[in-house]
């Protein structure tokens, strides 16, 4: 069953399809959303709320082609606003940026059977000094497999800054990467 078809029988209050949505995309939702915050219950509550809100308001979502990336969006701008309520709470201060971990492990790696130990340790390193905004675009693109479109579209970027950033992470890191072959 495609995603439209999938998302019209939410909106129409099928259970199997919510079931369904929950069961394919909470645990990459849960695995995306520990990128941002290592409070392992700040970010189950998030996907929760997330597929509560769902299902409550499920009349009123407009049609979408990629539940995936809708997904992402809106678990994205969920987890930034409570921390943005946890940080408020805390310091009074606005943040600024929000903290995006992404790190690359071996079993996460596409080409893991290519790359020795060492080549994985330098690429690792060279992941851990991007910025925050360039180790999430990575991570989208690569690890999660998003298209550009859907990438600008969860980042809250237009379709040329998610090309660009991409391909400043990849300059930076290819940099970081020659700087340890030499």
């Amino acid at each position: 069953m495609n995603d439209l078809t999938l998302w019209g029988k939410l909106k129409e209050g099928d259970r199997a399809a919510f079931e369904k949505i929950y069961r394919t995309h909470a645990a990459t939702l849960l695995k995306y959303g520990r990128k941002f915050s290592r409070n392992e219950q700040l970010i189950e509550d998030c996907v929760q709320d997330l597929f509560i809100e769902l299902w409550r308001n499920r009349e009123g979502l407009g049609m979408t082609d990629s539940i995936h990336c809708y997904l992402l969006v809106a678990l994205r701008r969920k987890v930034i606003k409570q921390l943005s309520t946890t940080k408020k709470r805390l310091s009074e201060a606005e943040p600024t940026e929000v903290n995006f971990e992404a790190e690359i492990t071996i079993d996460q790696q596409l080409i893991t059977e290519e790359l020795s130990l060492e080549r994985a340790a330098q690429l690792k390193e060279a992941m851990e000094n991007l910025s925050k905004r360039q180790k999430e675009v990575i991570y989208l693109k690569y690890i999660t497999g998003l298209d550009y479109e859907d990438i600008s579209e969860v980042m809250g970027l237009n379709y040329q800054s998610a090309r660009n950033l991409v391909s400043a992470a990849l300059r930076a890191m290819k940099k970081q990467i020659l700087i340890f072959f030499w």
